[in-house]
């Protein structure tokens, strides 16, 4: 699984999402964590281990407290992912409309025939 497809698939489930919107603030314990999202620990854990395979977060440990932080930048090939795509779509679709404009009878959203 290449760079994007892994944060892709990591950024997928929404428990991901909110320990990620967590970690944003910045570091944390896996228990903090758990508390955060209100799920077990081996659940949280289970989650971590898809962030980490994404190259998303790390996790070190220190003593028996695990903790877990974002890895800088890993996001980026999906948020530029994300924007080509944008710019791609956008751009069609605006030629789509300019184009739907364009032909007699036709209205654009919003307006009445």
């Amino acid at each position: 699984m290449n760079t994007l497809e892994a944060a892709a698939a990591a950024v997928a489930s929404e428990p991901r999402r909110r320990l990620l919107e967590r970690l944003a603030e910045g570091p944390a314990t896996v228990s903090d964590l758990a508390d955060h999202v209100g799920m077990s620990l081996p659940s949280v854990l289970r989650h971590l281990e898809r962030l980490e395979d994404g190259g998303l977060v790390s996790r070190s440990k220190r003593g028996r407290t695990v903790h877990v932080r974002l890895v800088p930048g890993a996001l980026e090939p999906l948020a530029q992912w994300a924007m080509r795509t944008r710019l791609f779509w956008g751009n069609h679709l605006d030629r789509y409309a300019a184009h739907l404009g364009e032909r007699p009878g036709t209205t654009t959203a919003g307006e009445t025939p």
